[in-house]
């Protein structure tokens, strides 16, 4: 029997699998391929593209790229908001040759769905496509940046992100609303969306077989945060955590290191790296951050702003590493309190959270292995690649023959 055919079409390059959206839609293509002849088509900026992409082409019966213009300056991107009613993300994500190279494999091949990866994208499908749509949203981007308003640094850059916000609630509905159905990352994500469309699971994973405890020992006092520093949510949430979380710690346990993994840091986060008597060792882009998830004390997720739910905090629980988490860092995943991960909302909790667990390696271990078992048993791939395919069943079922 010939495997039905989808058109998928996500915001960047899923390989190689180096940031959370990456992950999800190269973990997804992975596992769905099997049974779905996949047609991919995705925006990849040229150093992005001098990456071996055979393994993405091995994996989809069609693979095209198409280039992505630079992100804009701050400066550029201010001038962007003014002069127009429509959100930055959806300007930059909109391009004559993307939307031409769709509406021309609409034209020339028979496909049975389309999967579109975050709202800002489904605006380079063709008004007129009568196929059945599955619009993932990996964040709510209007809650990620209206949260991110009310603690962004310097001050100055506050309306300016709260107006961008403003923005994406008013059009984020309208690509939902567009859409056969939507998926959704959390229940608390379907409360949002199913008021405005029908929503359907398609989470995020771990790949719980890549990512495993090791037998080696765990150094004394270090902790492990990572991200694509670009991303503001992660930015905030190191400089939340240095400057109000670190000298609570520091002060009683002066050998207390931060480990920053992961690309782009900021220049305040250089500094710090460079400061002996920080504390804060970045790292950079790493090719494998698995030495380092199981060689660390614990795992800390600060977060204070953003949506949607994190792929690190998955990755450090399949690693057998105890997490400290904020609830905006864990929203989503729903894991209990003080069983699977602990909570912490403020500098004083979370601190002493952090201190806890590493003046208490025996409940460091239990709680390790409570989030691992947990991870498995909820967060898998292969849980949520069967979720979407059983969406891309009924949408299938539905359509008018």
């Amino acid at each position: 029997m010939s495997k039905k055919q989808i058109l998928m079409l996500t915001p960047y390059l899923p390989y190689p699998p180096i940031s959370g959206g990456r992950m999800r839609t190269y973990s997804l293509v992975k596992r769905l391929s099997e049974n779905y002849a996949i047609t991919l088509v995705s925006f990849g900026r040229p150093e992005e593209q001098a990456f071996d992409l055979a393994p993405m082409r091995d994996l989809c019966q069609e693979f095209m790229v198409i280039d992505r213009a630079p992100s804009p300056s701050t400066l550029q991107a201010a001038l962007l908001s003014l002069t127009s009613i429509r959100p930055i993300t959806m300007r930059l994500y909109r391009s004559p040759e993307f939307a031409e190279t769709v509406a021309r494999l609409l034209r020339e091949r028979s496909f049975d769905a389309v999967h579109v990866e975050s709202f800002y994208m489904r605006q380079n499908l063709p008004a007129d496509c009568d196929l059945p749509v599955l619009l993932s949203e990996p964040a709510i981007e209007y809650i990620a940046w209206w949260r991110h308003a009310k603690v962004a640094q310097p001050l100055y850059q506050r309306p300016a992100i709260a107006l961008e916000a403003l923005k994406m609630r008013i059009f984020e509905p309208r690509e939902w609303r567009k859409s056969s159905v939507v998926g959704v990352m959390s229940e608390v994500d379907a409360g949002i969306i199913g008021r405005f469309a029908p929503t359907t699971p398609a989470p995020n994973g771990v790949d719980v077989e890549f990512f495993q405890p090791a037998s080696a020992p765990r150094q004394p006092a270090t902790a492990v945060f990572m991200g694509d520093y670009k991303y503001f949510p992660n930015s905030d949430a190191v400089l939340y955590f240095v400057h109000e979380i670190l000298p609570l710690i520091r002060a009683k346990r002066p050998d207390f290191e931060l480990v920053l993994l992961g690309k782009d840091p900021t220049p305040e986060l250089v500094a710090l790296s460079e400061d002996p008597t920080s504390g804060v060792t970045v790292t950079g882009l790493v090719p494998d951050t698995r030495p380092y998830l199981t060689q660390a004390t614990l795992f800390v997720c600060p977060l204070r702003s953003g949506s949607g739910t994190r792929f690190k905090l998955m990755e450090a629980l399949a690693s057998g590493l105890p997490v400290v988490t904020t609830t905006v860092g864990c929203e989503g995943l729903d894991p209990t309190p003080d069983v699977h991960v602990v909570l912490a909302d403020t500098p004083e909790t979370f601190a002493a959270a952090v201190l806890r667990l590493i003046d208490d390696p025996a409940t460091a271990q239990q709680l390790a292995q409570r989030g691992r078992e947990w991870v498995v048993a909820q967060h898998a791939w292969a849980h949520s690649a069967r979720l979407v395919a059983e969406a891309y069943e009924r949408l299938i079922a539905a359509k008018p023959r």
